[in-house]
């Protein structure tokens, strides 16, 4: 089972594809980490953005997995270190370069093809999983991701998060990284919880398949 989970960032996409995997029994798969591990790389190695051919050759060495909620960059956890703004705006900045988009999709593909997983991020329903079983589109208004951001970055000033989000999402939707799927089940994250959106997700699924059948006896 493949259960794909799309929008643009700070809609709990991460934490509901956590909770979903956990329930499910199912590999979870954040794409949004392939990026940031990405970005964590390039600033940690100095690498030459202007010469992405070499960027690309160095990039296709290293080795991103997944360990339950564990990211690990060359067999080291990173999970906390690729959470950062710059890091969040970095990995955005360059997810619009072509040749960045190809390596991290081939490794997208390859992942899912060998598990069944909760796979997570901008463009997931329309270019790598297309066939998912269910496809979900999440969002909610501006200034309520503007606020969640706050909430889980006390130290940064609002206005400075504002500022960055707006950027995320200009290079987002200006570099295609983000396409609205026509056939996913939509949901207006706006007022509502991350328990209210992950029991509206669970329900849908268990009423369209076998697997969800038998969530409540897990």
């Amino acid at each position: 089972m493949i259960i794909a989970i799309d929008g643009l960032g700070v809609n709990g996409k991460s934490t509901l594809a956590k909770m979903i995997a956990n329930k499910l029994q199912l590999k979870y798969f954040n794409v949004g980490s392939i990026y940031r591990c990405i970005a964590f790389e390039i600033i940690n190695k100095k690498l030459d953005m202007h010469n992405i051919r070499n960027v690309i050759e160095h990039l296709k060495q290293i080795n991103i997995d997944f360990d339950n909620e564990r990211v690990l960059l060359d067999e080291i956890d990173v999970t906390n270190q690729i959470r950062t703004e710059i890091i969040s705006v970095k990995s955005t900045e360059w997810a619009t370069i072509p040749e960045i988009k190809e390596l991290v999709r081939k490794i997208q593909m390859k992942y899912i093809n060998k598990n069944d997983a909760v796979i997570e991020g901008r463009d997931i329903c329309t270019r790598i999983a297309p066939n998912a079983d269910f496809k979900f589109y999440l969002y909610s208004d501006f200034e309520t991701r503007v606020a969640r951001l706050h909430t889980l970055n006390k130290s940064e000033d609002i206005d400075t998060i504002r500022k960055n989000l707006i950027i995320r999402d200009k290079l987002d939707i200006d570099g295609n990284n983000l396409i609205k799927p026509k056939d996913a089940i939509e949901i207006d994250t706006t007022n509502l919880s991350i328990n209210d959106v992950y029991n509206i997700m669970l329900e849908i699924i268990n009423k369209n398949s076998k697997e969800g059948s038998e969530i409540n006896g897990r």
